[in-house]
């Protein structure tokens, strides 16, 4: 199966289809000649069953295109909040900024010329202050 093909599966929503031809030796971390990945064109989507099913399926949650986008920059921008905290939750990188620049740099950019609403600055501060104190309590353990 090509990337395109896949990426057709997954922009129709045919879950089964994918399901499938993972099965069946599809790598959940396919990439196309731009390096975008098939969690990425997920988060475009923000199709959270497909985003569950590949990351289940072994998808690498921190991969970069060459823009330097991740899926979870990816989703951020293209507004979709249940698929951030889906990446969230998983534990993908808060290093998602694909431009070198700081976090906020990015994220501002990412709302005035993206589609972030502020559910998805509440799921990023949420997720930052969240494994800053378990940073702060592993600190304390050794």
């Amino acid at each position: 199966m090509t990337f395109g093909e896949a990426r057709k599966l997954i922009k129709k929503g045919d879950i089964i289809g994918l399901r499938k031809e993972l099965q069946s030796g599809l790598s959940p971390n396919m990439a196309n000649q731009h390096s975008w990945t098939l969690l990425m064109v997920a988060a475009l989507e923000g199709n959270t069953s497909i985003g569950s099913l590949l990351i289940e399926s072994g998808a690498e949650l921190d991969s970069r295109n060459n823009r330097r986008e991740t899926a979870l920059s990816v989703a951020a921008h293209t507004g979709h909040p249940s698929f951030v905290g889906l990446l969230l939750n998983g534990g993908a990188s808060l290093e998602c900024h694909p431009f070198g620049d700081t976090f906020d740099v990015w994220f501002n950019w990412a709302c005035q010329y993206g589609q972030c609403s502020e559910r998805i600055r509440e799921l990023f501060d949420k997720e930052r202050k969240t494994r800053a104190e378990r940073d702060h309590a592993l600190d304390h353990l050794t």
